[in-house]
């Protein structure tokens, strides 16, 4: 066993062997034994093995350079993140707005006929809009009430047809576009119009709501198509009378509005209008619901003047859009709405 007598001399030239661990055993420990009592040369071996300002720039740089990678490497990963999040968004989109759709709206749409055919009525449906297109039309069918329901989307050559025949079963009494929530098209025998639907949205129970009476003479335009005047209301008494009193010199001939209005309104009895010529001659003329001795009924005014008869009540045509649509076909007057028919 090595002695433990090393000189200093012996140990500074021994420590580069021992601090790069190439010592045998009996030397490494001598040289050890020596440092535990020996400051200086424990001070020599401590500043050969501390790193030097290089060493630590080279730590550092490596510390840097792998921040970067790791950086870069993260920066990598939100690109291709935000890149497949937007392409997933963009699929989504695509498959909403060309296949997957919209359900049918009534209002996007118009029927152009129904046919009656073999079995079934042939409804014919074509979209407002030149962009749209439809697909997935499918009818359903419950207590004689039938639903037409369609998807729609944009344009394209997976889907491109803005129109389709749709063949409904002959035995139902109601065809209803998009749902019961939508728009009736068809109600006992009879294609039904928008202004056959939007007058009996306009019905009105009591003659004595100016308001909603109003309302009805505005959906009527009866204004436009008979000219300007003013109004009276008889409800202290029966027969309860509305009076239009015309500012022109013309006879207004409101004859078929007049019709609609004692349907629309449930308890008008009495329709009077009155106008003053060119002569200043006085003209009055009243159309009744029922035969009052008052003028002549609705009902006879119709029978007279289309070939048509047992018209019967004019209230009842008022409770269903088909019974207003059959006043308005009867009568020929769908071309006269401003509004369409």
């Amino acid at each position: 066993m090595m002695k433990n007598d090393l000189t200093c001399g012996v140990v500074r030239d021994l420590l580069p062997s021992y601090v790069e661990n190439l010592l045998g055993e009996e030397s490494r420990e001598a040289v050890e034994r020596h440092l535990e009592g020996c400051p200086d040369c424990t001070a020599n071996k401590e500043a050969m093995t501390a790193p030097t300002g290089a060493e630590e720039t080279a730590e550092a740089a490596k510390e840097v350079d792998f921040l970067m990678k790791v950086k870069k490497r993260s920066a990598k990963r939100v690109v291709l993140a935000v890149v497949c999040t937007a392409a997933v968004l963009l699929l989504a989109l695509v498959l909403k707005v060309f296949i997957i759709g919209t359900p049918l709206q009534e209002q996007s749409v118009e029927v152009l006929n129904i046919d009656p055919a073999k079995g079934c009525y042939k409804v014919t449906i074509e979209s407002n809009a030149s962009a749209d297109a439809y697909h997935s039309w499918k009818v359903e069918v419950e207590d004689g009430i039938a639903c037409i329901y369609a998807r729609r989307v944009l344009v394209s050559p997976l889907f491109p047809e803005g129109s389709a025949v749709v063949s409904v079963p002959r035995d139902v009494e109601e065809i209803w576009l998009g749902g019961r929530s939508g728009r009736l098209i068809f109600q006992d025998g009879r294609e039904i119009s928008r202004k056959a639907l939007e007058l009996y949205e306009a019905r009105v129970p009591y003659m004595g709501d100016a308001p909603a009476l109003g309302n009805l003479l505005e959906v009527l335009d009866l204004r436009y198509h008979s000219g300007e005047y003013t109004m009276a209301l008889q409800t202290s008494s029966r027969p309860y009378r509305l009076t239009l009193n015309y500012t022109g010199s013309r006879d207004p001939s409101p004859d078929v509005y007049v019709t609609l209005l004692l349907a629309l309104v449930e308890n008008l009895e009495e329709v009077e209008w009155t106008w003053t010529d060119e002569n200043g001659t006085f003209h009055s003329r009243v159309m009744t619901a029922e035969d009052t001795g008052a003028g002549q009924t609705a009902s006879a005014f119709i029978e007279e003047n289309w070939d048509v008869v047992n018209v019967g009540n004019i209230k009842t045509y008022g409770e269903t859009p088909g019974g207003i649509q059959f006043l308005i076909k009867i009568m020929g007057i769908q071309y006269l709405f401003s509004s369409g028919a």
